[in-house]
């Protein structure tokens, strides 16, 4: 029977460059070849067991670095980041003949900086959701290597030439999907970045420039692997191309029905598109996969959250918990829907959890911030919103819910300078924009005041009551005539719910007062 040899040629070196050390490992692989092998199918079998080794003993070092022993990881999650944060590159291929079999070795390299290593792990350990890719990819990984050896087995075993050609080509593709695999780990590295929780639409450019370029190698050699599309799917999201999302999420679930992950994807690409129901139907497809899960239950729980109905987002938010406990997206979603509901010492609960498993996550401070401040507590929520913002300065909704409290606190230049931030940020964030135009009212600016509605009126030119506020701003400046048609408009907009009948009285009002 054919046996697959592989002899591991460890040398590790070390410098010091600017205090970071440098460890250089290389490996080299070795296949003895049988009478079906080509030699460019050798090569392949001994590159990739080269990169195998090269990896083992890189994760094994990385295993020793203080910082990472630290993280207290399992030998599995190191090996999974391994995988992503190490670059494994051939250096030469050879053959030789020993009596009459020829034998082709390969030569890999890899470098291991010990500080961006460092900190590159602590990140991705604080991702839950690269976490867990990392996690499946190993055992995909391990799960190809089982088949690559089985192959050879057979390979070795057939006579016919005919069953022989079959066998090698189901090897070659299970060497792609080794190939692909470790493309896309290193391309969920480049997307998760620096950001220790993974907010979509918030990874780096440079990241998603790496990203692109290591999906479109995977997509080149097997554009029929539907976590290739998955992957493709995630970076046109954050790159902001949502219907390009839908396309490749819809492809990955068209090639593998069962894709859950894809429904997932797919399911928040159309929320962030303004498609609930849709989200909604995918996430239960996720759900109807894997019950058990947390992640479809939490953006589940969001999306129902969105459409209004608090007690089955509290529920979902709820049994995500039961399923794992220490999902801060669930504690976050059940905080945010029991504020909604007006328990607000159940929403401030719920965001302390998820600071208390996560201290440095921007947004449950975000949340516990509102959540003081609709309880009358301005200065605890101005405390919340300052280290949300400390946390992730570039984000625009703690800054615009900052000066929502100073301006409650009646500091408007501070609230004026927050909701400009926040618009900076985000140019077409309509909330900040309304608000900015009631405090600059508010200062006696009207011209100000009467310049942001109108913004935000282009912005979403079916929102009532920014009609209503520029008619009010307007009628303040003595311009009757505009100010009657903004309120006309706002009449003609208005649904007659109870939280619009007394604006819609005092419009109806104003209106006779001006005519």
């Amino acid at each position: 029977m054919q046996l697959l040899s592989l002899i591991l040629t460890v040398i590790v070196l070390s410098s010091s460059v600017a205090q970071a050390e440098i460890r250089t490992i290389t490996a080299t692989g070795e296949y003895r070849m049988g009478d079906h092998d080509t030699r460019a199918d050798a090569k392949r079998m001994a590159l990739q067991d080269a990169k195998r080794l090269a990896l083992e003993k890189a994760g094994t070092y990385i295993e020793s670095i203080t910082e990472v022993k630290n993280f207290l990881l399992s030998n599995d999650e190191v090996r999974a980041y391994t995988a992503g944060i190490v670059e494994v590159m051939e250096q030469e291929a050879r053959s030789t003949m020993e009596g009459q079999q020829q034998i082709v070795r390969v030569d890999v390299i890899c470098k291991i900086d010990t500080d961006v290593v460092a900190r590159q792990i602590d990140t991705l350990r604080e991702n839950e959701i690269a976490k867990m890719e990392f996690l499946q990819a190993r055992q995909e990984t391990d799960r190809l290597r089982k088949e690559l050896d089985a192959r050879t087995r057979e390979l070795a075993a057939v006579t016919s030439k005919t069953e022989a050609e079959t066998i090698a080509q189901a090897r070659r593709k299970a060497l792609t999907g080794q190939d692909v695999n470790s493309l896309l780990a290193r391309a969920w590295v480049a997307l998760a970045g620096s950001s220790k929780i993974f907010d979509p639409g918030f990874s780096s450019s440079e990241g998603r420039r790496h990203a692109r370029n290591l999906i479109e190698q995977a997509l080149a050699l097997d554009a029929s692997n539907p976590y290739v599309h998955r992957t493709m799917g995630l970076l046109l999201f954050e790159e902001g191309d949502k219907n390009g999302a839908i396309a490749e999420y819809r492809t990955a679930i068209r090639l593998e029905p069962d894709h859950y992950q894809a429904h997932i994807g797919l399911g928040v690409a159309l929320r962030n598109k303004g498609d609930l129901e849709g989200a909604i139907a995918e996430y239960r497809t996720a759900i109807r996969l894997k019950p058990d899960h947390a992640t479809p239950h939490t953006n589940l729980s969001f999306a129902l959250r969105a459409k209004g109905d608090l007690e089955g987002a509290i529920a979902e938010a709820r049994t995500a918990i039961r399923f794992e406990p220490d999902d801060v997206g669930a504690h976050t979603n059940l905080g945010l829907a029991l504020q909604d509901k007006g328990d607000l010492e159940g929403a401030i609960a719920e965001a302390r959890t998820a600071i208390r498993l996560k201290p440095d996550y921007p947004n449950a401070h975000n949340n516990l911030g509102m959540a003081f401040k609709a309880k009358g507590d301005l200065e605890g929520a101005i405390s919340e919103y300052r280290t949300a913002i400390r946390l992730k300065p570039d984000h625009p909704s703690p800054h615009h819910n900052l000066g929502l409290a100073l301006q409650a606190k009646g500091d408007l230049e501070g609230a004026i300078a927050e909701y400009r931030t926040a618009i900076h940020l985000k140019p077409d964030y309509v909330g900040a924009h309304n608000d900015l135009g009631n405090a600059l009212k508010a200062k006696g600016d009207l011209e100000g005041a009467i310049a942001e509605y109108r913004t935000e009126i282009s912005l979403k030119p079916d929102y009532a009551r920014a009609h209503y506020n520029l008619g009010s701003a307007l009628k303040a400046k003595g311009r009757r005539v505009e100010a009657a048609q903004e309120f006309r408009e706002y009449l003609r907009l208005a649904p007659d719910t109870p939280v619009h009948r007394p604006w819609i009285e005092k419009a109806r009002a104003l209106l006779r007062e001006i005519e």
